[in-house]
């Protein structure tokens, strides 16, 4: 019998759980049967929090990005747009990867399996890239020159640096990649 814990408590576990299993097995891999299991609790249980595995997928996504979020605000004073405090934000998100390699790899394996268009985290991956985009943009301030180029850039060459990472983390040092790069890519126009 699954221990007795508070409504919100259970579906923390179950997302803090499911993004374990989906960095282990990929989302293809994921089973709400098997996620049930790992939780302690029976498939209907489970469900009674998550409907179907798209919903789950959705919730274990938003719960990534709310802790990335969290942890990036905590170091950054968010109220000063300028090309600096986006360098600064930049840094956190690289320094944050960097520690957080499972949930890299999270995010890394379902944003590679979401380029199916019927995947069902493929717009979520389409609007989250927009919204971030247009989201540093105005973070660099209003008088960066194509801010938004800018922002994209940074995006792509992030994803970049995350792959080649993930792929050979004791052979690629992430944070000295980044810092080699960030100079040109923040320096003023």
């Amino acid at each position: 019998m699954a221990e007795r814990l508070a409504p919100e408590v259970r579906r923390l576990r179950i997302l803090e759980t499911a993004m374990d299993y989906i960095a282990e097995e990929g989302y293809r891999g994921l089973t709400l049967r098997g996620l049930a299991r790992r939780c302690g609790m029976s498939a209907p249980g489970l469900m009674h929090y998550f409907a179907d595995m798209p919903t789950l997928l959705m919730a274990v996504l938003d719960h990534r990005d709310a802790k990335d979020q969290a942890a990036v605000a905590e170091q950054v004073e968010a109220d000063r747009p300028t090309l600096a405090s986006m360098r600064e934000v930049a840094d956190r998100i690289v320094d944050r990867m960097a520690s957080n390699p499972q949930g890299a790899r999270l995010f890394a394996m379902v944003q590679a399996e979401s380029l199916d268009p019927k995947h069902p985290a493929h717009h979520y991956f389409l609007e989250r890239g927009h919204r971030a985009a247009s989201e540093f943009a105005a973070r660099m301030g209003p008088d960066v020159p194509d801010a938004k180029a800018r922002a994209l850039r940074f995006m792509a060459i992030l994803d970049g640096l995350q792959l080649s990472w993930l792929r050979d983390p004791d052979g690629f040092d992430i944070r000295a990649h980044w810092a080699a790069i960030a100079p040109g890519l923040f320096a003023d126009a």
